[in-house]
């Protein structure tokens, strides 16, 4: 008899398992179909791996036009755009939030050379971007379009940031490197959070 209830539970178990295993397969195939009246739509050059994270800033666009070398150019430009504005709303937290913990003498005109530095160091630094991603596709109608996906590494940003601060004669004064790595790595952190 208790061979019996042992077989019987063991059965029912694997029968369980069985069930559960087929359960979680249907789901994800179901998962997989778009909803009714919904066509999927393939984004190239998007997705996690074109974030940013504590490596690098990225941001990811999409160009068309008639002609290819347009649609490229268009593409790009968003995505600086986007990469930009990125960079604008980290770096002005990143610079606000180390004025008030470091800069003793905090003032207007300090704080306005703190947001100055961060536009300048922007616009210094998306010359340096790279493409890590670049997809082109032709419509039924004859038009081109741009994939693309661009990156800025973190310690480039760092260190044009360091350099600008530490030969401003004004906000040299209260600069600590490392204090200030710190905050940008913190700034960065908090930014991947935020996701």
């Amino acid at each position: 008899m208790k061979k019996m209830y042992k077989f019987s539970t063991l059965l029912l178990s694997v029968l369980t398992l069985g069930f559960m295993l087929t359960s979680c397969s249907s789901a994800r195939k179901m998962a997989k179909k778009a909803p009714a009246g919904e066509t999927p739509v393939q984004v190239y050059c998007s997705g996690p791996q074109y974030q940013s994270d504590t490596q690098a800033f990225r941001a990811n666009a999409i160009g068309e036009s008639m002609d290819q070398a347009i649609s490229q150019k268009i593409a790009l430009n968003n995505a600086r755009t986007n990469l930009a504005s990125e960079m604008t709303v980290t770096l002005k937290g990143l610079l606000n939030n180390y004025a008030k913990q470091q800069v003793h003498n905090t003032d207007e005109e300090l704080e306005k050379n703190f947001q100055d530095l961060s536009q300048e160091v922007v616009d210094q630094q998306l010359v340096g971007t790279r493409t890590i991603c670049e997809k082109v596709t032709k419509s039924d109608k004859g038009n081109y379009k741009t994939y693309i996906a661009i990156e800025l590494a973190n310690d480039k940003v760092l260190s044009s940031l360091s350099n600008r601060l530490s030969q401003d004669t004004k906000l040299k004064i209260d600069y600590d490197y490392t204090k200030f790595k710190k905050e940008f790595e913190q700034a960065i952190q908090n930014q991947e959070n935020n996701k």
